[in-house]
């Protein structure tokens, strides 16, 4: 799990270092937003960083994106963490527990020249718990008796806007796995 976490830290410091450091990434941009539906079934909230070009033929962009489900939380309040102490239980199936969070990465290419409207194409993944829930059929409380951590492949496309005259960005995209989601940011 250390090593997990510690290559996702060094992917993530690449991606923000990457466009605040080279030359040929003239623009850069922070991005807020969300939206809801696909797979998760719960709204969302993501916050985007990046680069893009001005000066190339074809300009184009690159970000990373922190996606963050809102509600997705399935367990009752009153539920222990640990399995029915006895055999007379009902399984209630599969809930999810506590939020889905994720990490993307973000290519786009300038539709004409100049006009500040790119196509974009986005990867990636999430990580959610998913339990199993029993109840038990004489005290009638809640148990979880099993826990596993679920990943999820994320992959979408969507449009987005970049006025040369304006610091503002504006997005619209979908995914499979968050649904519609739609991003408002500034740009330098």
């Amino acid at each position: 799990m250390r090593k997990n976490i510690f290559v996702l830290l060094i992917l993530i410091s690449l991606f923000l270092f990457f466009p605040s450091s080279t030359p040929a990434f003239t623009n850069g941009y922070v991005a807020f937003g969300g939206g809801g539906g696909g797979d998760t079934n719960s709204a969302h909230m993501r916050l985007e960083i990046g680069g893009f070009t001005t000066n190339k033929s074809p300009n184009f962009l690159l970000g990373i994106g922190f996606p963050f489900t809102l509600g997705r939380d399935e367990t009752p309040s009153d539920m222990a963490e640990y399995p029915v102490p006895h055999w007379d239980f009902t399984s209630l199936g599969k809930r999810y527990k506590g939020e889905e969070v994720g990490l993307y990465g973000k290519f786009g290419l300038e539709v004409g020249k100049r006009s500040g409207l790119f196509v974009l194409v986005y990867a990636g993944g999430t990580w959610g718990k998913e339990i199993e829930l029993a109840q038990s059929n004489i005290t009638r409380w809640h148990y979880q008796e099993s826990e596993t951590t679920k990943t999820y492949g994320l992959i979408g496309g969507g449009i987005g806007y970049y006025p040369r005259h304006i610091n503002l960005c504006l997005q619209l995209a979908f995914d499979n796995r968050m649904g519609v989601n739609a991003l408002i940011g500034f740009s330098w």
